[in-house]
């Protein structure tokens, strides 16, 4: 039976985009469209560590998870498709709307967490692990539509980059609501000695 996953079409290395060109896979394209799919795959296993966790509005948290999951979508045409050559593939474009349903989700956050003034050094529990790691994902992703953009200047990626920009503000907030009252933070005592440069001759 022929298989619906597996062409060999890329194994040349090569790959083809929503434009319908082919590229290296090295190509900031398919950057940037890998970086879309593998931030999709933290964000479904942070939003199934929060269902499976205690939270209390873990199912409101989970809901708008699924919807940030489906604007990846919609990120990932772009990102395949810069120039918009095939518009008729596209189900939307990110735009200001989709920066203010993320500002709004933080900003609820925001007011049920005592953010601590230092920097925090480890997550206080797996879930909030793994919101870490999810905005550093969406970090890497960010760089990798700059690339885009600077490789390809007809790339309009201002609407989108605003909306990943505050995607990683979001997973990092969501990382410290889930830990909350617990954060662990930069204790430079831990490092002991080290922490004062040798300044000895033992080495001469």
């Amino acid at each position: 039976m022929k298989s619906r996953i597996t062409t060999r079409n890329g194994d040349s290395g090569e790959a083809t985009a929503l434009d319908g060109k082919r590229y290296p896979k090295s190509h900031p394209i398919m950057s940037a469209v890998g970086t879309v799919d593998e931030l999709r795959g933290h964000t479904a296993l942070l939003r199934h560590h929060v269902l499976n966790s205690d939270c209390e509005d873990k199912d409101e948290l989970a809901n708008f998870m699924l919807w940030i999951l489906h604007t990846y979508f919609l990120i990932g045409a772009e990102c395949s498709d810069p120039e918009c050559s095939k518009p008729q593939y596209r189900q939307g474009k990110i735009g200001r709307g989709h920066s203010r349903r993320l500002e709004k989700g933080q900003a609820q956050l925001e007011s049920a967490v005592a953010l601590p003034s230092g920097f925090i050094v480890t997550a206080a529990n797996l879930v909030a692990a793994q919101a870490d790691v999810t905005s550093a994902v969406t970090r890497r992703l960010e760089r990798c539509i700059v690339e885009l953009r600077d490789a390809i200047p007809g790339f309009d990626s201002k609407a989108i980059l605003a909306y990943v920009n505050r995607l990683g503000d979001y997973f990092y907030m969501l990382g410290r609501y889930l830990e909350r009252p617990d954060h662990s933070m930069v204790d430079y005592s831990f490092l002991g000695s080290e922490l004062t440069p040798d300044t000895s001759d033992d080495d001469d």
